[in-house]
């Protein structure tokens, strides 16, 4: 068991708890972008309720199994397995779990700068309290005993829970439907073209055009259709690029043999780089750095 050390837990709450609550709780009064307050796993009594009261944090459950009612925002919601329901910091809200059916849920709670952003971002925008998850709710569970696990407070074990904390967070905004983020690009097209080339420059050797495309978040083709158009090339162009640009820049700064530079830009077939290097230069490797090597005297 763990202790609960937040005094308006104690006065409030603990006197319901059961031998299957589990909760780690911190200061309510953290600063930053998004902080970790509490996380825990309940398997309620049935019937049991809590409220109303007003609540402080956001509070996001992912219901396991079981069912019960939610009252928020002047509404009645039935939260149950597969779903995730959320209690909205400054709302009063009273939950009940089912008395034939109660429900077994886990949480994480949290608050910070874009803790209201990020809750709408997952699909809790104005009067949705309730949502469906894509995702099998046991994962959510997976993660809360991941931050069970090192219940020491210090500073190690709470960068471990803040990082579990986000990938929480992340999984509910890709488990819901309603998810916000599913509907808009979070970006400028510039950005994401930037953020390709970036992405290319530093593993034109490895990288494919699916790689860049599963990095970006694009469909293929869109991709392809706004990279080209912004860069002048194709994503395949540009990498072919980007790796004879290198291949010339080993070719006259360094004795490496052709084959060694072929393989390090990214071909394993020496003959097929050479006819694409002279494709692109008008002469092969060899002559290329034979030039070079007189320009220089």
């Amino acid at each position: 068991m763990y202790a609960i050390e937040a005094m308006s837990m104690i006065a409030k709450d603990t006197v319901k708890r059961n031998r299957h609550y589990r909760c780690l709780e911190y200061d309510h009064d953290q600063t930053g972008d998004i902080c970790l307050i509490a996380c825990g796993i309940e398997r309620c009594d049935p019937g049991i309720s809590f409220g109303p009261e007003l609540r402080d944090c956001y509070h996001l459950h992912a219901v396991l199994s079981g069912t019960g009612t939610l009252y928020a925002g002047g509404k009645e919601f039935h939260p149950h397995v597969g779903q995730l329901f959320l209690l909205k910091d400054n709302e009063v809200v009273q939950y009940t779990a089912d008395k034939k059916d109660p429900w077994c849920y886990c949480w994480v709670t949290y608050n910070g700068i874009e803790a209201k952003k990020l809750s709408e971002e997952i699909g809790f925008t104005d009067g949705v309290y309730c949502i469906d998850s894509k995702i099998d709710t046991y994962r959510f569970y997976e993660l809360v005993t991941k931050m069970h696990e090192k219940p020491q407070m210090n500073h190690i074990n709470d960068l471990r829970r803040r990082g579990i904390l986000l990938e929480y967070l992340a999984m509910a905004m890709e488990a819901s439907a309603n998810s916000a983020a599913e509907h808009k690009y979070e970006y400028s097209t510039e950005v994401y073209i930037q953020r390709a080339q970036n992405l290319i420059n530093l593993n034109y050797a490895t990288i494919r055009v699916s790689d860049v495309v599963e990095y970006i978040g694009f469909t293929r083709s869109y991709f392809t259709t706004i990279f080209t158009k912004a860069v002048g090339m194709s994503p395949q162009e540009y990498i072919i690029k980007c790796r004879l640009e290198n291949s010339a820049k080993l070719l006259t700064h360094t004795k490496l043999s052709v084959q060694t530079i072929a393989s390090k830009v990214g071909y394993d077939d020496q003959l097929t780089f050479s006819r694409i290097f002279r494709r692109h230069y008008g002469v092969s490797p060899t002559g290329y750095r034979a030039q070079q090597d007189e320009q220089k005297g």
